[in-house]
Formats: C-alpha cells, sequence, structure tokens
C-alpha cells in the first residue's frame, strides 16, 4: 500500500518526488564491479542521480512483494532525508534547513535487470522504480541533537548483518547532495532523497526478513512476498 502522508514529529508532510543517488560509497562502487565493469571514478564532480515514484514506498511491518520482470533483487540499505522546504540553488551552507526528518530506507534493486539496461544505454527505472522499491522506516525529526555527519547504520536479512555503513563514508555529503539537487530541481516539501548504499549489497527473495537498524533513526523490518 502506498504511503500518503509522513510524520515528522508533529508535522504531517505528503511525500512528494524520490531523488536517489547512485554510487555514494567507494566500497560499494568497487564491489559492482562484480556485476558491471563500467565503474564511476571516486572523482565525479556531481553525484549519480535517478528517482522512483512515492507510490513506491513500503511503510515498516508492511509487505514487499518480488517483482515479476527480473530475478535476482538486491537489497541497498540507505539514509533518507525528507525536505520541508526547497527551492533552487541552494547554498550548501543553507542545505540542512530544508530537511524535515532522517531515516533509513531501502532501495530495492533488480540488479539482472540494471545490468542489462545499462548495457544498452538504457534508463535504470526498470530495474529501480518498480512497485514496492523503496520501503521507508519511520522519520526522526532532524534537529542538532545528533550529527547527520556521522550516523552509523546496517542491514541485516534473516539476522544476519549484510551492510554496515556510516554516512561520514559519503562521497557527497547531504547538503551537498541538496545543493546540486537544486541546481537541476526547484525542490519541494515532501521531496525524499535517498543518499547511497555502502557496500555489502546482495539477494533477497521470498519469505525474507529484512531489518535496517541504526542506534540514532531506529530498526525497521520488512517481510518479502
Amino acid at each position: 500500500m502506498a504511503t500518503n502522508s509522513i510524520t515528522v514529529g508533529e508535522r504531517v508532510i505528503k511525500p512528494c518526488r524520490i531523488f536517489c543517488i547512485g554510487k555514494n560509497y567507494t566500497e560499494h562502487i568497487r564491489e559492482l564491479d562484480d556485476f558491471d565493469s563500467t565503474l564511476q571514478s571516486k572523482n565525479e564532480k556531481q553525484p549519480v542521480v535517478f528517482m522512483k515514484p512515492a507510490t513506491s514506498i513500503v511503510s515498516p511491518g508492511e509487505s514487499i512483494h518480488v517483482p515479476s520482470h527480473g530475478n535476482v533483487l538486491h537489497h541497498e540499505v540507505e539514509v533518507v532525508v525528507l525536505l520541508k522546504g526547497g527551492g533552487k540553488n541552494i547554498l550548501i551552507e543553507d542545505s540542512l534547513s530544508c530537511v524535515a526528518g532522517v531515516t533509513l530506507g531501502l532501495d530495492l534493486t533488480l540488479r539482472d535487470v540494471q545490468v542489462e539496461v545499462k548495457k544498452k544505454g538504457h534508463p535504470w527505472e526498470l530495474s529501480k522504480s518498480f512497485d514496492h522499491s523503496s520501503p521507508l522506516g519511520l522519520m526522526r525529526p532532524y534537529d542538532d541533537s545528533f550529527d547527520l555527519f556521522d550516523i552509523p547504520f546496517a542491514c541485516f536479512v534473516n539476522e544476519e548483518k549484510r551492510q554496515e555503513g556510516n554516512t561520514k563514508d559519503m562521497l557527497f555529503s547531504i547538503p551537498k547532495i541538496i545543493s546540486f539537487l537544486s541546481t537541476v530541481w526547484k525542490l519541494m516539501p515532501g521531496d525524499l532523497i535517498y543518499t547511497g548504499t555502502p557496500s555489502g549489497v546482495g539477494v533477497i527473495k521470498s519469505r525474507d526478513e529484512i531489518s535496517l537498524n541504526s542506534p540514532i533513526l531506529g530498526r525497521f523490518a520488512w517481510t518479502v512476498f
């Protein structure tokens, strides 16, 4: 079931667009060579960006349904920010004033489909933007009580740790991502930004339980069907 609203403290925000950042952790870029030899250099001057529909959001406790148009479904845990403000050409130093909340989410990916569309030079949507591809945890309101630049997080599948990361290892920080996106799009309240995944991505299948954990952001879980 699609999420029609997101609660952040006492604020209720309707989700708008989902921006996703690809290849934002060095070790993940390296591991992608196992699936795709066209690596992005860590010296890129701007992030890889793709989008998903807000209808792909899955709330904690709801079921994730495996899509039928691919065979290799991968988990990718990410820190996600929700915007309460926006605009065009936002300065890096002003960007965090736009953030309403922070949580963990999954950028589910059909890896076999992604490899094929990239070989053909096609967009990633068939591999990334399908129904149930954006599980999203509950939002923690953003304030200065925690450091957005040092958030540890992990992904477990059937209680086995698969991924572990920290926002301090991002190639493009959250302020830089927000600032860059605002040079291309007018950012809006309700925009979500999935900020990239660390290494350790792997296969999930029917009946697996996925849990995302952070001592700062909480624990959220889903079952795959």
